[in-house]
């Protein structure tokens, strides 16, 4: 059992040593850890994603897609792998297939924040707010707290013309950050948007 647990120690710390070298912008150095830790561990998709992530600190688009389908090849159900494809996808421009990955990911995990602050960009580009509703709304069934995309939601919400829905997110996130400013502001724009047409056709458009 020893050069097991030996080969195991080396391939984590080659793997967060990578990790390490990518938050900090070497990409040299972390795509030689990671490449370190794929050559211990050959069945672990972990160092293919984390070669997928340092490349695309670069733009290297089409190398990232590369890493990130071996690592899917490893693991079917890898969000990580599906998250890192939709980014891929999303940097060469490809919003609606990037879309379609990132939603595969938040199948599988619905509090991946990388992905659905993916799909978020996507579907706003696509003009696809009910999908970005859908996924926002399922983050915060596992994270009701978060701020930030409680927000997200609100404006997403503001977007389609729920006002109701929307004043009552705004509301929730004053109970956390009572002087948030951009809440603040949005509940000011409802407010002059339902003054400035009836409430029926506000509530039906």
């Amino acid at each position: 059992m020893e050069p097991i647990q030996e080969g195991n120690l080396k391939f984590e710390i080659y793997q967060e040593l990578g990790e390490c070298y990518t938050h900090t912008g070497d990409i040299k150095k972390a795509v030689e850890h990671f490449t370190e830790a794929a050559g211990i561990d050959p069945t672990s998709e972990r160092p293919l994603v984390g070669l997928g992530i340092a490349v695309l600190q670069e733009h290297r688009y089409s190398e990232a897609h590369s890493y990130f389908n071996k690592a899917l090849d490893l693991n079917r159900n890898s969000d990580k792998a599906l998250c890192g494809i939709g980014m891929a996808l999303a940097g060469i421009g490809d919003s609606e297939e990037a879309l379609g990955m990132f939603r595969k990911a938040l199948d599988i995990d619905p509090g991946n924040i990388t992905a659905l602050m993916g799909l978020v960009q996507s579907t706003y580009s696509l003009e696809l707010l009910g999908i970005a509703e859908k996924y926002l709304k399922g983050y915060l069934a596992l994270y009701p707290g978060n701020v930030k995309i409680l927000y997200c939601l609100a404006g997403t919400c503001f977007k389609q013309r729920k006002y109701d829905e929307c004043r009552k997110l705004l509301e929730t996130i004053f109970i956390f950050e009572p002087e948030h400013h951009d809440a603040r502001e949005l509940l000011l724009q409802i407010d002059n948007n339902q003054k400035g047409c009836s409430y029926g056709h506000c509530q039906n458009s």
